[in-house]
């Protein structure tokens, strides 16, 4: 069964293919943080409001994962984009750090720290990418 990105049960998803994955589990030994996913507005495919994905990551490990506004967020690193960007990344056709790097996607919360764990960024992203996604704007 597929999702919509950035609902509840693509947030559940999301956690348990993050919790399920080897390869993550690996990469991201040294991942100590919460990280949060907001989407902008986008209100002609339904979602009105920006809204923000939770993760709680530490040490290659998701024990948590919740849908939350992006006031209510907590956690130091948040990656926030617009829907074109984030369904790119989803499917494969940005990178993660490439869109970082050219600013599609803003990050706060320490650069430096995201750069040196890259291949824990990437290894999330392969596990969004296993989500069964259905895009709203997609036939």
């Amino acid at each position: 069964m597929s999702h919509a990105p950035f609902t509840p049960e693509w947030t559940a998803a999301l956690c348990a293919a993050i919790e399920s994955d080897a390869e993550y589990r690996a990469v991201a030994a040294k991942w100590t943080w919460p990280v949060a996913l907001v989407l902008e507005p986008a209100p002609e495919i339904g979602y009105p409001e920006s809204v923000a994905v939770e993760l709680a990551l530490d040490r290659g490990h998701c024990l948590g994962a919740e849908l939350r506004t992006p006031d209510a967020v907590t956690a130091p690193f948040v990656l926030t984009a617009d829907y074109p960007t984030w369904k790119a990344v989803v499917h494969g056709d940005l990178d993660l750090i490439g869109a970082v790097m050219h600013r599609r996607i803003k990050v706060e919360g320490s650069l430096v720290t995201l750069m040196l764990h890259t291949k824990a960024a990437i290894a999330l992203v392969a596990c969004a990418r296993r989500v069964p996604t259905h895009f709203p704007d997609e036939a």
